[in-house]
């Protein structure tokens, strides 16, 4: 599967390139994840997709008698009538845990309004305006697949384990879903982990700073030549070090 290897590829080099760099990180962990992430971009109407799917999740936990994975895929997407933005779930009831991956930018389309929307001025974070500001197509985008998909998923399986993750655009769209679900308190900190790949800045440095206050287990695996985790551009400039200007691109941790 494409998406499956280019993701365990950038996965293992970020891994050798630069390590591991926080005590929380579990490499393990999140080597599993990679194939949730993968995963997500099977689309819905492929022949065998539940097939595929679960190949992916039992290479990463093959005793986790998953059940059949269920593929979203919304049209139209954060407002633009020609984006798609989709997602995969699955449960595994003897390792009583969820799994929420979100798929990536597919398309110089999509990849064109996340540029444009990326040069507007950020917006406040609609649930608490002082928690700081976050990018308008990845929030709007996170915000088309929250109700009837992913919030409903978690209220009606309390006490298990929620984990988001996603490349790319996906890992913005968890970012923002995991942070949204520790606001209004449908899951426990305990119990909800979030490993994304190749994510992009998704809010300012307020937000950053505010971030792992509510998602404490949050990391974002990167590789130092992959474009995208720099993106959208510092105050314009492509920088590994943004400034703290209010409403503009700025990393939450933890960077891995």
């Amino acid at each position: 599967m494409t998406g499956k290897n280019f993701i365990t590829f950038f996965f293992i080099s970020a891994a050798f390139c630069f390590g591991i760099g926080d005590a929380g990180f579990d490499e393990t962990y999140a080597k599993q994840m990679v194939n949730f992430a993968a995963a997500s971009f099977i689309a819905p109407q492929t022949i065998n997709n539940t097939d595929f799917a679960n190949q992916c999740f039992e290479k990463s936990f093959p005793n986790g008698q998953w059940d059949k994975a269920i593929h979203y895929s919304v049209e139209p997407c954060a407002g633009y009538f020609n984006d798609v933005c989709q997602l995969i779930i699955t449960r595994s009831v003897p390792l009583k845990m969820v799994v929420i991956a979100f798929r990536g930018t597919v398309g110089k389309a999509q990849m064109d309004h996340e540029a444009d929307d990326s040069l507007l001025e950020y917006e406040d974070w609609h649930y608490n305006a002082s928690f700081g500001s976050v990018n308008k197509y990845f929030y709007a985008a996170s915000e088309t697949l929250w109700t009837n998909y992913v919030e409903n998923t978690i209220k009606d399986n309390k006490g298990f384990k929620i984990a988001f993750t996603g490349h790319s655009l996906g890992g913005a769209i968890a970012s923002l879903t995991a942070l949204k679900a520790r606001h209004l308190d449908i899951v426990d900190a305990n119990l909800m982990t979030l490993y994304t790949f190749g994510e992009p800045r998704i809010g300012d440095s307020v937000f950053a700073s505010n971030y792992r206050s509510l998602v404490k287990e949050s990391y974002r695996i990167i590789h130092n030549s992959d474009l995208v985790p720099h993106m959208p551009l510092c105050d314009g400039i492509l920088s590994d070090s943004c400034g703290k200007t209010p409403k503009k691109p700025y990393h939450q941790p933890q960077e891995i």
